[in-house]
């Protein structure tokens, strides 16, 4: 099965689901905290849903979600799986291979010899300029200044949209991330809507949370990612992305339909043109 094969079988199980339900997308996102246009995204195929949205929908409906959830596993592993080598696409074989290695090896050699050459040139033509000003009683030229060096962000395994429903962690997003927003339910829990520079992306933690408890993190975009605490009293949700141009928030809510909170909306352009 191809990609598009398991995305669309996984989106034809929830739609069979949704229609057994006999709930609406707008009935599904007040019992299941994730957002309408989410759901109608997932469920037509358009965008691969995060794992505790398929289980959701299944207990839902009543239905063992271990089905469910291995063609979710299966389509996961090939999203994350690495493309294809290019040796592996033309068919090339061993002894091409091998030619191909040897051929440049030798022009590598070539190059290397010739880059010598032309740097004793060098040398030697700017050491008989040296002594030739050094003789002549000439002030020398003013040292140029050095550029600056750049020093590269941390590596991260996706950016923007390409780490929708992705963990944070796994894709090292948290490396040079930092809380932005935060808001929380007096007496009950902390709200924090984290952001990462280098993945352009965002997500929701919750903190000093009871069981049941939600978190859910949002863009202006429409797309919205959320997770449950289960056990202990913190849980975050997978990334969302999170453009320049564009807003992210975090919400959360008390179990059993309780008091529900948000953050401010944070914008990733306006706080870079804030910066000295």
């Amino acid at each position: 099965m191809d990609r598009a094969g398991s995305v669309k079988d996984l989106a034809g199980e929830l739609l069979a689901l949704k229609k057994a339900s006999g709930s609406s997308f707008v009935q599904l996102s007040e019992k299941t905290h994730y957002a309408k246009s989410s759901w109608e995204r997932w469920v037509n195929g358009k965008q691969f849903p995060p794992r505790d949205a398929v289980e959701s929908l299944a207990r839902l409906c009543g239905t063992d979600p271990a089905p469910l959830l291995a063609l979710w596993a299966e389509e996961d592993a090939r999203r994350t799986a690495p493309e294809p080598g290019t040796g592996a696409e033309t068919g090339a074989g061993p002894e091409a291979g091998t030619e191909a290695e040897a051929g440049a090896a030798t022009a590598r050699r070539r190059r290397t010899l010739w880059a010598s050459l032309v740097l004793a040139v060098l040398l030697t033509a700017g050491a008989i300029s040296y002594a030739a000003l050094s003789g002549s009683g000439e002030p020398s030229a003013a040292p140029r200044p050095k550029p600056a060096v750049k020093v590269a962000g941390p590596a991260t395994g996706c950016t923007l949209t390409g780490c929708e429903g992705r963990d944070p962690k796994k894709m090292n997003c948290g490396a040079d991330a930092v809380t932005v927003r935060t808001g929380s339910i007096p007496k009950d829990l902390v709200i924090e809507l984290r952001y990462s520079r280098a993945c352009q992306a965002a997500w929701g933690r919750i903190s000093f949370a009871q069981v049941g408890a939600t978190v859910v993190v949002n863009n202006s975009d429409g797309a919205a990612q959320a997770d449950v605490v289960h056990y202990d009293r913190d849980v975050y949700t997978p990334l969302i992305a999170a453009p320049d141009d564009g807003s992210v928030w975090v919400c959360a809510a008390l179990p059993k339909n309780g008091p529900r909170s948000c953050t401010g909306r944070f914008i990733p352009s306006e706080e870079k043109a804030q910066q000295p």
